[in-house]
């Protein structure tokens, strides 16, 4: 890939931004975007090789930013011993999903498009990522806090990840719908209530 200008890479990124937000992924053209952004196409064929390679460069940083945050917070929850866990668990999660939620709306225009205009499997590939650091996480928790439901094989690896995915798909609902971000904080919390009810109900017995 090319060296980076700055001032005129910039230009093209927030042209190529704006193409893929108005006409999605499959009918954005790179010579529109070219056009806009006053370079020729082998300029950006030659800085990003294609479409998906500009797409990429686009939306990367903020799906990489995020899986990266949920991890350190899972990873600073799962090292806690098992009683503490349990009591911190609320704060943890709380921190957790405030900062996730400031976050996916700091980059709003990037999950956009990641979410609702990726190509191919890309935004499957990012939510399976979220959720496999999630279910292994569960999984930990609920082995030590002695979990009877998964110790009898009643939560089980499949259970965990279906319940997952359908959390993390249904966080990401605030960006399809353009919610505003006191809306999100609210139907988050909600959902994190729904989702977290459930589980005490659950797992306990």
């Amino acid at each position: 890939m090319a060296s980076r200008i700055e001032g005129f890479d910039e230009k093209i990124l927030a042209c190529a931004k704006e193409e893929f937000l108005e006409k999605g992924y499959a009918d954005a053209s790179i010579r529109t975007i070219a056009q806009n952004a006053g370079v020729s196409t082998s300029t950006i064929y030659t800085r990003y090789a294609d479409k998906e390679g500009l797409f990429r460069f686009l939306v990367e940083p903020a799906a990489n930013g995020l899986k990266e945050l949920l991890r350190r917070s899972l990873n600073g929850f799962s090292s806690l011993p098992g009683n503490k866990q349990n009591e911190k668990c609320m704060e943890y999660s709380d921190r957790g999903f405030e900062a996730m939620i400031a976050y996916i709306y700091q980059h709003f225009s990037e999950f956009k498009l990641l979410i609702t205009g990726a190509p191919g499997n890309y935004y499957q590939e990012f939510l399976e990522k979220l959720v496999e650091m999630d279910t292994e996480c569960t999984k930990k928790f609920l082995m030590q806090t002695g979990s009877k439901a998964l110790s009898e094989g009643r939560i089980t690896d499949g259970f965990l990840h279906v319940v997952s995915s359908a959390f993390y798909s249904g966080i990401f609902e605030v960006v399809i719908h353009d919610m505003p971000m006191e809306e999100a904080k609210k139907y988050i919390n909600e959902l994190r209530n729904f989702y977290g009810n459930g589980w005490r109900e659950y797992y306990q017995k």
